[in-house]
């Protein structure tokens, strides 16, 4: 039996914006701004600025040097306000988030971009007021893998997770909705490995019949 759906919670970079590299750069600018010089080549998706600070800087945060990560924080995200745009939008999702809307759905975004990045993001793409709410990384202590997001989002939709429906990218992503039993489809191939619910190719149109086929939305 397919599981009725009541809500559906999005991630937002990788998911419903295509803009990962762009927070990749801004990271690798950050780290350049402040004078450090990183090793790393590539960053994993799904990570918190706090671990990716920690990455680039070769130092664990600490209260030594939150000033220093408040500092290159800032950096990447005035980076990442430049250059977030319409162009950066994942056509399919963005078809999936208006079909939910026509069908009355509440739609929230789960995030562990800051509120900054996530409304920019959102205004860009022309949806941040259907949006029921926006659970961001900087209003929770601990960011995804953590589920306190999604623990949040549930007690703010009162619903049970068997009624909530997650759309994500990355590990860190699938693994906080996992831990609360919300159901996830994962974007793109890769997160297959992961064993969301559901996962959708990128490189296929539409997917709103292969969501259909697995779960009630309506």
């Amino acid at each position: 039996m397919r599981p009725v759906i009541k809500a559906i919670f999005w991630d937002l970079d990788g998911t419903l914006v295509d803009s990962e590299l762009i927070h990749e750069q801004a990271a690798f600018f950050a780290t350049r701004e402040l004078g450090f010089v990183s090793a790393l080549e590539v960053i994993p998706a799904g990570l918190e600025n706090s671990a990716v600070f920690e990455l680039m800087i070769g130092q664990a945060l600490s209260l030594d040097n939150q000033a220093l990560f408040a500092r290159w924080e800032q950096l990447a995200i005035e980076y990442a306000l430049e250059r977030i745009s319409p162009q950066q939008q994942i056509k399919q999702s963005l078809e999936l988030f208006n079909h939910f809307a026509k069908l009355g759905l509440p739609q929230a975004v789960v995030s562990n971009s800051t509120a900054p990045i996530v409304r920019h993001s959102l205004q860009q793409l022309g949806i941040l007021e259907r949006c029921s709410q926006i659970f961001s990384r900087d209003s929770v202590e601990f960011g995804k893998p953590h589920p306190q997001l999604y623990l949040n989002a549930l007690e703010f939709h009162q619903l049970l997770p068997s009624q909530c429906l997650s759309f994500e990218d990355s590990r860190s992503g699938i693994t906080a909705a996992q831990a609360c039993g919300i159901n996830v489809i994962g974007i793109g191939e890769n997160t297959r490995q992961y064993e969301p619910q559901l996962v959708c190719d990128l490189n296929h149109e539409s997917w709103l019949k292969l969501i259909q086929e697995s779960f009630n939305c309506a």
